[in-house]
């Protein structure tokens, strides 16, 4: 043990200022003698405590204790190892010495402590617990974590059990460290057994194409033996080739032809299917490439000839365009961004598949597609858009505000439950389809505003949802969901209880829906229906399926001003419900003549509008949203032609048609061209983007997007949306990190193409957009030639590689002196002696009485010393000792058999206490003669 000083050149002082203490002395004069001694000798105390304070004084010995930590590899790679590497930390913690401490930590691409750093030697390992993302190695972050738990006064130990293939981080920077800290680093390799394995490395395809290229997507296979194997290449979602391969043992390069048939960001896939594999997750890979081509549009009709008229016109423009029907409009944004614009013709939003819905938001607010929705009695609110992302995407809403809010209503659903509704295709019945259109309907109606209920019929019929306000629609929407399909078909009493309880509703619009789909009572009607049209309540019919009564149904609807519905294809009744809600309004449907009026100067107008324009023949009613820009509007201030900019993209709504039903003055005019090749042209236009430019990189289940702007003179809000492979939408802030460069990180979870999209804005203002795409492979940990730089490391004298549990302790360990700062006691003694200092000098305390109090601490302390081992002899008599009193050396003890005499026992005679029959207890009558002695001199 010794000392060790920071600063050990103040030393020095120690003399210089004694000598200073004891020539200022002399000054003390009227101070007697032993006083001025006592200052003389704190002074010097004070200052030399003072100076070892400033040298920064540590108190050092020689470390014996060693802490040693295990990091244990938990990466997917060490999977079917995992109990090996297990059981040799359990066998090496039982080896572990009595001043040797253990610790645990688990590691993949994150570290986590299994075990907590313990000398307790009854301590052991189980397995490991810990969450891993095993999809990294990272050996460089598990080394810093060891590095932050060692404790500081101990020699210090790590062994790592890993097979050595980092792929995150790298543990050569961090091997010198190890060194410089005298750590001893041990290596316990994991051998890797592949066995019959092989993993698709890379696919190569060019950056960017031009359209009309052909070109080579290069792929290559590795694998463990020579067998047979099949290769598929998708395109996106479809397959473009397959090919049988004989693959070598080793690398093998495959070459498959491709045509850049479409514009746009293009994803590639290839999956290999061996004879013999042992790993699956390793068998594909992706690309991505971006074609470069002049604009494409895709047209969405729901029934043959609806975009006929459209399609001439593209035709007659050279534009190049791809016409589908809904159900096969493309359901990725990958798939999507082949088009710059997107046109749908009085299409119905049940029709357009879920993928395409979902994404149809994203394309154009973040990937800066355009889209366009014509109408007809298929579109908008009639077309089931509403709260749907068609809706979010378009200019106006598909309800009526403002001043021509629809009136109250007030709605009955009458719903068919015999047993036949339990009938059904695909695991779909008929009821359930009912029950979903009830829904569908109520969530058309307003909350706070509109009355629903309904009722279930079969031979009888009850009321599952009364009339009521709609308030709480989840809880109506539950009990719609208990209707359950029984008993035959009787519709007149519940159509008679319905008009009941509509004709006391105080709603302006009072409708009823009959769904059935079979046969009932042909008669007793004409009272009911004749009371229904004079309290004005409309009735509307849907009949499903070919075994219902169509003739009785479309009568009832006819007479009471409804509308009668057949619904062969089951899936087409929540459109018809929500379609039916909106036109019971009356509001929405417009049949009638007028000439459209222009409500806004607006370049899609540009070489149309200057001669006037045709009238049209109808249109659907929707409502402008607040920062729309309604070019056209009706005579009745409904919007017909609206524009915004939506996100990066533009969207449009016409709320007339585009086949000729209402737009058949339009189809001859001869500016009719120009007024779709503008609005085309509207939408296609896009953001400069020459002067930003976005990147990815990745780290492990990390990546980094850096949008770098030309412009590095003002700050820009930048944010980038990213769409996983699976469409998941990711939204990340982007922070500047240096002069025109922004960065931020994105948590990487699927494997495939992700599309990204960098924006960049000044109080509100869209100034740059970029787009890019980044293809994440399958996790390095099942890559076939991962390599280990620890084997080089340990090669390189940085550390040794162990075999056996019992070489952990093993070897000579270099061994560190411990070292402890005194300089807080330093100061804390300093302080006390100069408060001791200023009572010497300014209280007058007497050096007799100083010497005194410091030889009564002195005998205390002796006094103390006795009394333990008084107490520790009395402990092993059969009567324990409960108290005692004791001045000076005299103990007073008291018999346990005789409670009247009280005995005394000085140091010699203690010894008597060893037989057991005395204890120790506390007495007022003893008298110490010495201390009345002491306090006698004392008053002399």
């Amino acid at each position: 043990m010794g000392l060790n000083f920071t600063r050990p050149y103040l030393l020095i002082l120690i003399p210089i200022l004694l000598a200073g203490i004891i020539y200022s002395s002399k000054w003390l004069k009227r101070l007697p003698k032993n006083k001025k001694r006592w200052i003389v000798i704190l002074r010097s105390i004070i200052l030399s405590l003072l100076i070892l304070a400033l040298c920064g004084t540590s108190l050092t010995w020689e470390l014996d204790k060693v802490t040693t930590l295990f990091l244990v590899d938990a990466s997917d790679s060490t999977r079917a190892s995992r109990a090996d590497l297990e059981e040799f930390v359990k066998e090496a913690y039982k080896l572990k010495g009595p001043k040797d401490k253990l610790g645990v930590i688990s590691f993949g691409d994150n570290a986590q402590v299994e075990n907590f750093i313990s000398s307790d030697t009854s301590a052991s390992f189980s397995n490991i617990e810990g969450k891993i993302n095993g999809n990294y190695t990272n050996i460089e972050n598990a080394l810093t974590t060891a590095l932050s738990l060692f404790p500081s006064n101990s020699n210090k130990r790590i062994v790592l059990i890993s097979d050595g293939e980092e792929n995150v981080g790298s543990s050569s920077k961090i091997a010198l460290s190890l060194k410089e800290q005298g750590i001893d680093f041990k290596f316990k390799k994991v051998e890797k057994n592949t066995g019959e394995e092989v993993s698709v490395d890379k696919v190569d395809v060019p950056e960017s194409l031009i359209l009309g290229e052909d070109f080579n997507v290069v792929v290559t296979i590795n694998s463990t033996i020579a067998e047979s194997a099949s290769i598929s290449l998708f395109s996106g979602t479809s397959k473009v080739s397959e090919e049988k391969v004989q693959l070598e043992k080793g690398s093998n390069k495959f070459v498959f032809k491709d045509k850049a048939v479409a514009g746009g960001f293009k994803s590639y896939k290839v999956l290999v299917t061996p004879e013999k594999d042992y790993e699956v997750k390793n068998n594909e890979a992706s690309a991505y490439t971006n074609v470069v081509a002049k604009p494409k549009v895709l047209v969405i009709q729901d029934t043959k000839g609806e975009a006929a008229e459209l399609v001439k016109m593209l035709t007659a423009s050279s534009v190049d365009f791809t016409l589908v029907d809904a159900k096969s409009a493309p359901s990725t944004i990958q798939d999507m961004n082949v088009y710059k614009s997107i046109i749908t013709c009085n299409v119905l939003a049940d029709n357009l598949n879920d993928g395409f819905k979902n994404s149809l938001e994203s394309y154009v607010k973040d990937f800066g597609g355009g889209f366009i929705a014509t109408g007809g009695d298929n579109s908008f609110a009639l077309g089931g858009y509403a709260k749907t992302s068609l809706e979010k995407v378009l200019p106006v809403y598909m309800d009526m505000r403002g001043k021509k809010e629809t009136p109250k209503m007030a709605m009955i659903l009458i719903i068919d439950k015999s047993g036949s509704m339990s009938e059904g295709v695909a695991g779909i019945s008929k009821v359930d389809m009912a029950k979903e259109a009830a829904i569908r309907s109520l969530e058309s109606l307003r909350v706070g505003k509109d009355e629903i209920g309904v009722m279930a019929f079969d031979g009888a019929y009850s009321w599952v949802v009364k009339k009521q306000l709609i308030n709480d629609t989840d809880a109506i929407k539950d009990e719609i969901g208990t209707i359950r399909a029984d008993g035959g078909t009787t519709i007149l009493p519940a159509l008679e209880d319905a008009y009941n309880s509509l004709k006391t509703s105080d709603a302006k619009i009072k409708h009823i829906i009959l769904l059935t789909d079979g046969q009932a009572e042909n008669t007793g009607y004409d009272n009911l229906l004749k009371s229904m049209n004079k309290d004005n309540i409309t009735l509307s019919t849907v009949a499903v399926g070919q075994d219902a009564d169509k003739t009785l149904l479309a009568s009832l609807a006819n007479t009471c001003g409804g509308r009668a519905y057949v619904a062969d294809e089951y899936t087409n009744i929540p459109s018809i419900f929500s379609k039916e809600t909106f036109l019971a309004a009356r509001t929405y449907l417009n049949n009638r003549e007028f000439t459209p009026i222009i409500n806004s100067d607006h370049a899609v107008l540009k070489g149309v509008a200057e001669g006037g324009l045709p009238t049209l023949l109808g249109y659907i009613g929707a409502t402008q949203k607040e920062t729309a820009r309604v070019i056209l509007r009706s005579d009745e201030d409904d919007p017909i032609l609206t524009v915004w900019q939506y996100g990066l993209g533009k969207a449009v709504a016409w709320n007339s048609d585009i086949s000729g039903k209402w737009s058949a003055n339009y189809i001859p005019w001869d500016k009719n061209l120009k007024l779709w090749q503008n609005l085309i042209n509207f939408t296609e236009k896009n953001y400069d983007n020459e002067n930003a430019s976005i990147e990815v990189t990745q780290q492990g289940s990390k990546a980094t997007i850096t949008l770098k702007d030309k412009n590095i003179n003002e700050d820009l809000d930048s944010i980038a949306t990213v769409i996983s492979p699976t469409g998941e939408s990711i939204e990340t802030k982007l922070n500047i990190t240096a002069p025109g460069e922004y960065t931020g990180t994105l948590d990487i979870k699927d494997n495939g193409v992700y599309m990204v999209s960098g924006k960049q804005t000044k109080n509100g203002e869209i100034i740059n957009s970029v787009k890019t795409g980044y293809a994440v492979q399958y996790s390095p940990e099942y890559k076939i030639n991962n390599s280990s730089n620890l084997d080089k490391l340990v090669a390189e004298g940085y550390g040794k590689i162990i075999t056996e549990p019992k070489e952990v302790f093993s070897g000579d360990l270099e061994h560190k002196q411990g070292e402890r700062d005194i300089t807080p006691f330093l100061l804390a003694l300093l302080l006390i002696l100069f408060m001791l200092d200023i009572g010497t000098r300014r209280l007058n305390i007497s050096t007799y009485k100083l010497k005194s109090l410091i030889k009564g601490v002195r005998d205390k302390s002796s006094q103390v010393k006795h009394l333990i081992k008084y107490e520790k002899t009395f402990k092993q008599a059969p009567k324990k000792v409960t108290s005692y009193e004791t001045i000076d050396n005299i103990i007073e003890v008291k018999s346990e058999k005789d409670d009247v005499n009280n005995y005394t026992l000085d140091k010699g005679e203690a010894a008597k206490a060893e037989e057991g029959t005395v204890k120790i207890t506390p007495s007022s009558n003893t008298l110490d003669t010495s201390e009345l002695l002491r306090k006698k001199k004392f008053k002399k």
